[in-house]
């Protein structure tokens, strides 16, 4: 595994970490109410360019490719997460419907990343040349 993976998997497990103590803090109704429920979501895609800032950040740091590290960093956090629900739900603080909504509310700021990290880092690091062949 490359280095770039390793920090990667560290940092995205470590920021997954750090939102289930957050989550673990929120009211469970804030989770089954629409209307904040709705608040949760906008705040969660917010998260996603700081979150792609950051592993850039990190990146520059330890000399790693940006796309490399962002990639491995949001499959650390999905997997961290994926396996904390289903093994640790605990962690989270939540139960029942609102662990549900919760998790939801990941799968939404994965997606988020994934754009957020399409678009910002498409246009700090140009992409690889296409090669054809006759």
């Amino acid at each position: 595994m490359s280095k770039a993976a390793g920090i990667g998997i560290g940092v995205g497990a470590a920021v997954a970490l750090a939102f289930a103590i957050v989550i673990s803090l929120l009211p469970a109704w804030l989770f089954l109410e629409t209307s904040w429920r709705v608040l949760v979501y906008v705040v969660v895609a917010a998260a996603a360019p700081p979150t792609v800032w950051f592993l850039q950040w990190i990146a520059r740091l330890s000399r790693q490719d940006e796309r490399l590290v962002f990639a491995w960093g949001a499959i650390g956090a999905m997997t961290f997460d994926g396996l904390a629900i289903g093994f640790v739900p605990g962690l989270y603080g939540q139960t029942g419907d609102a662990l549900a909504w919760a998790a939801s509310s990941l799968l939404f700021a994965f997606a988020s990343l994934l754009v957020a990290g399409q678009l910002m880092l498409g246009r700090v690091l140009p992409a690889l040349p296409q090669t054809t062949s006759a």
